[in-house]
């Protein structure tokens, strides 16, 4: 059993037809608009970010020397300094070599001074230039307060950190007794 169409039915479903062609065409076009819209807004956010990130302060540069010497003396001078403005002193300063790591070696120091002082001058080793981060730190009280004669606590600061030695640099001559 088939079913006939009317002759009016037939251009109503060629009409229909065609609008859905039309409908299917025109999805395409708009499917891309759609994906070009995602792709410029994922573009609009990494360069947020890019012009954030060179907007940015730069990051201050590390402690670093040529030499373990002129590394050792880098790091106590910087120790002298920021403790000289602080209620803290420097008992002593030394560097570690580590066969591990041996363009970074460890430096240690022992510092005593009061809580707010010792603090202050971690936070500065932290964020001013030449950087220097703590690997490890150990604070203790050397000796307690005394509330009768107004005696502060002194604390005791025993610091590792880990310095940079650079590389010598190359001048591209051959050195001494070496023929090219």
């Amino acid at each position: 059993m088939s079913v006939a169409l009317p002759p009016t039915g037939r251009p109503l479903l060629l009409g229909l037809a065609g609008i859905g062609l039309a409908l299917a065409l025109a999805a395409g076009p708009v499917l891309d608009a759609l994906a070009a819209a995602d792709d410029i807004a994922a573009a609009r956010d990494r360069l947020a970010r890019a012009q954030a990130a060179a907007a940015a302060a730069p990051v201050p540069a590390p402690l670093s020397a040529a030499d373990e010497t002129s590394l050792a003396v880098a790091f106590r001078t910087r120790l002298d300094a920021l403790a000289a403005g602080r209620s803290a002193t420097v008992d002593g300063a030394g560097l570690q070599p580590d066969p591990a790591r041996p363009t970074l070696p460890r430096l240690s120091a022992s510092l005593r001074g009061t809580a707010e002082g010792l603090h202050g001058l971690l936070a500065a080793l932290e964020t001013e230039a030449p950087l220097i981060v703590p690997e490890e730190a150990v604070l203790s009280v050397e000796r307690p307060a005394d509330p009768e004669i107004g005696r502060a606590t002194v604390m005791r600061l025993t610091l590792t950190v880990r310095g940079v030695l650079l590389p010598a640099p190359t001048t591209g001559r051959p050195g001494p007794g070496v023929t090219p």
